[in-house]
């Protein structure tokens, strides 16, 4: 992953062998990194605004999907029947969709050549940020909970390897 990954504090990954921890950690991150989002919508220029296009750029052409397949093809199917409605209404929203993280994508090359992004760049930015931000309160007071009551030993391993996998 050498080359693709936003210069943003990546999460060490010593951490996949826990994998809810993983997810907690990128949580958190990506927190800070929809706090940058919503800053340069409100400002898309001033200091240090092109390394930070560019290393969000990288987070949601390369990382983010990345994230969500975590998600969405190694948690969500292990997690307890109770949780399907929930993860079936995460998966493939609006915070997720390509559509959306190609907008941005567009707006903060502009940014990261020194240029303004497109008028509907701070819409966009901040209408992501919201949902995205719902989304990760949803699945921290929901599924993160449902996982760590419900997942053996032997389901987290395999998450880890899936996980793993993916950043070969």
């Amino acid at each position: 992953m050498e080359g693709r990954e936003a210069l943003f504090g990546a999460v060490d990954p010593g951490l996949l062998s826990d994998p809810l921890g993983f997810l907690a950690a990128e949580h958190a991150r990506q927190r800070a990194l929809l706090g940058h989002l919503g800053r340069l919508a409100r400002n898309p220029t001033g200091p240090a605004h092109v390394a930070m296009a560019r290393a969000l750029a990288a987070w949601l052409a390369c990382e983010l999907p990345m994230h969500l397949r975590d998600e969405e093809e190694s948690l969500y199917p292990r997690l307890p029947p109770e949780a399907a409605a929930i993860t079936r209404s995460l998966t493939g929203t609006h915070a997720t969709s390509e559509p959306a993280r190609a907008l941005l994508r567009a707006g903060l090359a502009r940014i990261a050549t020194g240029h303004r992004p497109g008028a509907d760049f701070a819409e966009t930015a901040l209408g992501f940020a919201a949902d995205y931000r719902r989304r990760l309160a949803i699945e921290e007071a929901e599924l993160m909970p449902a996982a760590q009551r419900s997942l053996s030993g032997s389901a987290c391993l395999a998450i880890a390897r899936e996980m793993a996998a993916r950043r070969r």
